[in-house]
């Protein structure tokens, strides 16, 4: 049976605060930033314009090895040593961190990024966190893989406006933090508030007009822990029920421009990994929005996401899933109206 302690445990009641690792995080991707934005610009580490982008003007990126780095450090500030169950999560981290900065300096075909992201999956089905919603252990490690992929994926292809991802991934975050309070600390509860406070960080630079990109090494970083936020939270929480939902409505905006856009680039037979101008965001900008109009609503619409998977997390099985079913309807014909299928 699993033990429910801290990620990085010590003695000292000060460790047992998420709040310690969220300032250590912050603080620690404040004073990196500026050093990636240095090294960015000096060795012309440039997002530049294109067809598919938002952006006008040569951006620098790499904001996600700061990102990556703060939230390493900030977590292991927590405590004394890494908490030994959880040390395939910290190489299942490591390696999608490492292998989103290669993307990010030389670009990787979508095969090789799909085998990574399924490889980190079969690390954390090897821990505590695999999920157990079915009796069969290798179809539990297969939907393991498949939850933590689809996280990655969700929040790589929502990472296409400035101060999306991030302030998506902010709320998220402290839905999860605040959750949490009422709980033990686990490692889930640290993971949050330091994903809070890198997340935040990161927004400094990357609130419109955007300084600096997190790249796939960052938008990879926000989405896998987030999965894996969702397995603490199954696994502390016992969900069973509508409650199982809970983390699919948190992060439901980013999951939900995600299927959208894979059927709509399968329908026309397309690969689903080829960009299209018809995400949320793209659909906004062409309806008037502006960049700031467009992150500001998505932070909202996450809000109320939050808020609602806090209620269904209360609330009996059928009233819950009535709520879920038509929020998420309002969300997909909204999306589809403006052309999100074209």
């Amino acid at each position: 049976m699993m033990t429910l302690a801290p990620f990085f445990t010590d003695v000292s009641p000060l460790h047992f605060h998420g709040w310690f690792n969220g300032v250590a995080s912050f603080v620690i991707c404040v004073c990196l930033l500026p050093l990636v934005l240095r090294f960015a610009v000096h060795w012309q580490l440039h997002d530049m314009p294109g067809e598919l982008k938002l952006h006008t003007i040569p951006t620098p990126r790499l904001g996600g090895l700061a990102m990556g780095g703060a939230l390493l450090i900030g977590m292991s500030l927590g405590g004394v040593g890494i908490y030994r169950p959880a040390w395939p999560i910290v190489l299942a981290f490591a390696i999608l961190w490492i292998v989103g900065l290669l993307d990010d300096l030389s670009g990787l075909s979508p095969v090789t990024r799909l085998v990574v992201q399924f490889s980190a999956g079969l690390l954390v089905a090897q821990s505590d966190w695999c999920l157990t919603v079915a009796h069969n252990q290798f179809v539990n490690v297969i939907l393991t893989c498949l939850f933590v992929m689809l996280f990655v994926n969700a929040f790589n292809f929502f990472d296409g406006a400035d101060g999306l991802a991030a302030g998506v991934a902010a709320i998220v975050s402290l839905g999860y933090a605040l959750l949490y309070s009422f709980r033990a600390p686990t490692v889930g509860a640290a993971m949050s508030w330091s994903l809070l406070g890198t997340a935040v960080a990161f927004l400094l630079f990357n609130f419109p007009p955007a300084r600096l990109f997190m790249g796939d090494s960052g938008s990879t970083v926000l989405g896998f822990l987030l999965a894996f936020i969702g397995l603490d939270f199954y696994k502390v929480h016992h969900a069973i029920g509508t409650h199982l939902l809970l983390p699919l409505i948190f992060a439901g905006l980013p999951l939900m421009d995600l299927f959208l856009a894979i059927f709509r680039r399968m329908r026309k037979g397309m690969s689903p990994f080829i960009g299209d101008r018809s995400h949320v965001y793209d659909l906004l900008r062409e309806q008037g929005w502006s960049d700031r109009p467009i992150a500001f609503g998505s932070y909202l619409a996450t809000a109320l996401l939050v808020v609602l998977g806090w209620l269904c997390n209360q609330l009996s099985p059928l009233p819950a899933l009535v709520a879920v079913i038509l929020a998420f309807g309002y969300l997909i014909v909204t999306a589809v109206r403006m052309g999100s299928l074209r």
